[in-house]
């Protein structure tokens, strides 16, 4: 299976209550181009346009309990925060903000994405 060309995005819309790690395919707009992140994607993450250093390599696995806090107008309610940014899970193993810094500066990446299946 090819790689996708493109971008990170820390990608958040009204009513998600939270960034969605997600890649942006190169020469797509919208939705069509809209990737969300999900566990067993294969991402390789570069340090600028000329793709020559490899800042990330690896699978998602994207885990859900790190950096949980309440929310303020709910205490009982908890969600997982980086930069005072709510979102949806944080890549095990990685320090969360180096993890979200990638897709807060739209780092350049490839893609492969994990075969829908069951």
């Amino acid at each position: 299976m090819a790689a996708l060309k493109g971008n990170l995005t820390a990608y958040f819309e009204t009513g998600m209550e939270g960034i969605a790690w997600s890649f942006e395919e190169e020469g797509k707009e919208g939705y069509d181009g809209l990737h969300p992140l999900k566990n067993g994607d294969i991402l390789r993450v570069f340090n600028d346009a000329s793709k020559k250093t490899v800042l990330w390599e690896g699978a998602v696995d994207l885990e859900k309990e790190t950096n949980r806090q309440s929310r303020p107008t709910n205490p009982e309610y908890k969600q997982q925060v980086v930069f005072g940014m709510w979102v949806h899970g944080l890549q095990k193993g990685m320090d969360p903000e180096t993890w979200a810094q990638m897709f807060i500066d739209e780092k350049p990446a490839e893609l492969i994405q994990k075969p829908k299946g069951p």
